[in-house]
């Protein structure tokens, strides 16, 4: 930017300026003050502050952090120089900042083998500017746990939270209390939760409308909340026997992984959308089916074949989908061969126009479907527009096993419009 062009934009509004200024990383808006005096605090009041501690590596995190002792001495301190630049970056840009309302705060710090006492306390200090969004991405670690402050979880202005550590150990979740009473999504990626998280958590953030929770060990049992209408448990752990009670939940996805016991929904009237995967070899009950009465998409998974029989002990809990158009099932192959689960689903669908089977790879010898089910589900869907039949496991199905398949939905639909082998 040349002399003119800085005078000339110098007589814009602070306001404007500041504007400019959001688009930019904060350590880039900070070295505009060296432009004239008149940008020499302009920094100081832009809204969004961005602070990537990867803009202060000089050599590859990638290439050098994972194998610290084994690098060269210059390479050591380069990585040094780049924890204390990132330091001195947060400690001079939160002591010199103006004490306006931060709209949002995005940082993304990686630490390094060498911190063993590696501390994020700013992040107190980053909610005391009263942020309506808070996006944080940690990497890297050590042997230890990573000490979380305490604050954030009490900062009453935020609306939006996203804190994802991937740490060699994952941090647990365990605030002394939860007071965030606008917060209307949260995102919690590679941490532990503990048993009394959740109460703490939805009395607490009495507006929360949307959690989703990724890579997580949940030790919770339960979560209920009047308000939530999007949950998201992806690649979870579940170490406890769970319930799921939210009356205007909308959108349920879950990739639970079922540890020592099973899990249950209830109170569902407003959900639509659902994509449930499970796994787990010793589940001692499942009571799913009869909180999904209202979805109109219905996407499940089963990992394991004891999974599979769990869920065909909760069919006396099924109601009928009324509001059900497209149903996708997926499992081990052997649910090909068995039809008593799809069976019913397809019997207790009387409104659905696709139906798609995905099945999970099998090392086993594939059979034939079994066509003597039982007399109570020997019917006839009267008509489906579109029947899809995914073969892209690692080992294919047979063109002879996919005839059977199509031979055996012909005992359950009288008409299938398409017929699609993808």
């Amino acid at each position: 930017m040349n002399k003119v062009e800085v005078d000339s934009t110098s007589r814009l509004p602070d306001e404007v300026l500041t504007h400019i200024l959001s688009f930019l990383t904060t350590k880039e808006a900070v070295q505009t003050c060296v432009l004239s005096k008149r940008w020499i605090n302009i920094w100081a009041v832009v809204p969004i502050l961005d602070i990537n501690h990867y803009g202060f590596e000089k050599v590859g995190v990638h290439d050098c952090s994972a194998a610290y002792d084994g690098c060269s001495g210059g390479c050591k301190n380069a990585l040094i120089m780049s924890v204390v630049r990132f330091e001195r970056l947060m400690t001079g840009f939160l002591d010199n900042r103006a004490p306006t309302n931060l709209e949002r705060f995005c940082c993304a710090r990686h630490i390094h083998n060498f911190e063993h006492d590696a501390s994020v306390g700013w992040i107190d200090r980053v909610a005391l500017l009263m942020p309506l969004d808070i996006d944080i991405l940690i990497t890297g670690g050590t042997d230890n746990s990573l000490d979380l402050p305490d604050l954030v979880f009490s900062c009453t202005s935020l609306q939006y939270l996203n804190i994802a550590l991937y740490t060699r150990v994952k941090t647990i979740i365990r605030p002394v209390s939860i007071n965030l009473p606008s917060l209307k999504f949260l995102e919690l990626t590679w941490v532990e939760l503990p048993d009394d998280f959740a109460q703490k958590f939805f009395i607490g953030c009495p507006s929360l409308e949307r959690l989703k929770l990724c890579s997580c060990d949940l030790y919770f049992s339960d979560i209920s909340s009047e308000v939530l209408k999007e949950l998201t448990l992806i690649n979870c752990t579940l170490y406890e026997q769970m319930q799921i009670s939210c009356p205007h939940l909308i959108s349920l996805c879950m990739t639970i992984n079922l540890k020592r016991d099973g899990i249950s929904l209830k109170n569902m009237s407003c959900l639509v959308n659902v994509n449930i995967t499970l796994f787990g070899d010793d589940v001692p009950n499942l009571n799913l089916l009869g909180g999904l009465s209202n979805a109109a998409k219905l996407v499940l998974h089963i990992g394991t074949p004891v999974l599979k029989e769990q869920l065909e002990k909760d069919i006396p809990n099924c109601r009928i989908f009324n509001n059900l158009k497209k149903l996708v099932v997926g499992g081990k192959c052997d649910m090909f061969y068995d039809f008593h689960l799809i069976a019913f689903l397809l019997k207790h669908s009387p409104n659905l126009k696709e139906l798609e089977l995905l099945p999970i790879e099998s090392q086993g010898q594939i059979q034939e479907p079994r066509q003597d089910i039982s007399g109570d589900v020997l019917f006839q869907c009267e008509y489906l527009e579109t029947v899809k039949i995914c073969n892209k496991c690692r080992y294919k199905l047979s063109s002879e096993l996919i005839n059977a398949v199509i031979k055996t939905l012909g005992i359950y639909v009288k008409q299938i419009g398409n017929m699609i082998i993808v």
